[in-house]
């Protein structure tokens, strides 16, 4: 007589009880709903906080003196005129000014980096004495002296947001550089004995996610440099905007020049750091599911 049962289907065949069990699959639709069930309450969270901000501002702007908290309605007003309005040119200004002081940064950080990887006897010099130095030097410290040197301008200013993003830069280059694999190198020196073309070929393709991260800090940080370099020695931008506001007393304008800065961080990384920062996870096979 056969045994049917499953304890004779494993007696007959003995390595049954050695073959896992075939995950079940879920279809393709169920998952998109599972995902958006799971994101469902941190959008809510994160939505819902932003709207009891924004409550609570305006209730206490209504029991406040206008001095000390505008309400929303005021601020959003001098938002506009900073963004498109009569003072948009002051944001304008300071736009340029960080981009201009980013790629300089960028430019000075990366000969540094690749000086020390080129030349290893400036290695010391380069990791032990000019950035801990750029490191240590104050923001304030570097406002200071560029309006001394410089006097009150455009090169003032940028001077001062260059050198405080240099460390940025210049770490996360120095970072990228000590994580390629030396057997890489090698590799293209035994086809090439051509310097030039080893780092362009080799070494700038895989700095590539170091160098967008270092622009990407050095971008929300250099808003941050540029409202005090701007606040003590330039003729336009934000930081001149929020010196006259401070002089005057008008609070609106102090919260309308945060909330600009703000806007301009937010939606630059919205629409340009993160597509690319998903590029990069795609070309790297980096990218997380879901």
């Amino acid at each position: 007589m056969t045994d049917d049962s499953p304890r004779g289907t494993i007696a007959a065949n003995p390595d049954a009880r050695n073959v896992p069990a075939e995950p079940a699959r879920v279809p393709a639709a169920r998952r998109g709903r599972t995902r958006t069930g799971s994101r469902l309450p941190a959008h809510l969270l994160a939505n819902g906080a932003l709207v009891l901000a924004l409550a609570l501002w305006w209730w206490f702007s209504e029991r406040a003196s206008p001095m000390e908290l505008p309400g929303p309605l005021v601020v959003a007003e001098k938002t506009i005129d900073l963004l498109v309005g009569q003072d948009a040119e002051h944001t304008w200004t300071s736009m340029f000014r960080i981009l201009l002081s980013v790629l300089l940064a960028m430019a000075i950080g990366g000969a540094l980096v690749f000086l020390s990887s080129t030349v290893p006897v400036t290695s010391l010099l380069v990791g032990s004495r000019l950035l801990p130095f750029f490191n240590s030097v104050p923001a304030l410290g570097w406002a200071i002296l560029g309006v001394i040197w410089f006097g009150v301008g455009d090169f003032a200013a940028v001077f001062v947001v260059t050198a405080i993003l240099i460390p940025f830069c210049l770490v996360n280059l120095w970072e990228g550089m000590r994580a390629i694999d030396p057997g890489l190198r090698e590799m293209g020196r035994s086809f090439t004995r051509s310097r030039a073309r080893v780092l362009i070929s080799i070494e700038l393709p895989l700095l590539m996610p170091y160098i967008f991260a270092a622009v990407r800090l050095s971008f929300s940080v250099g808003w941050k440099v540029a409202i005090i370099a701007e606040f003590f020695g330039a003729r336009s931008g934000l930081g001149l905007v929020m010196n006259r506001a401070r002089q005057s007393f008008d609070t609106p304008t102090v919260f309308a020049s945060i909330v600009v800065v703000l806007i301009i961080v937010v939606v630059t990384e919205r629409l340009i750091f993160d597509p690319v920062a998903r590029w990069f996870a795609r070309r790297t096979g980096t990218e997380v599911a879901g």
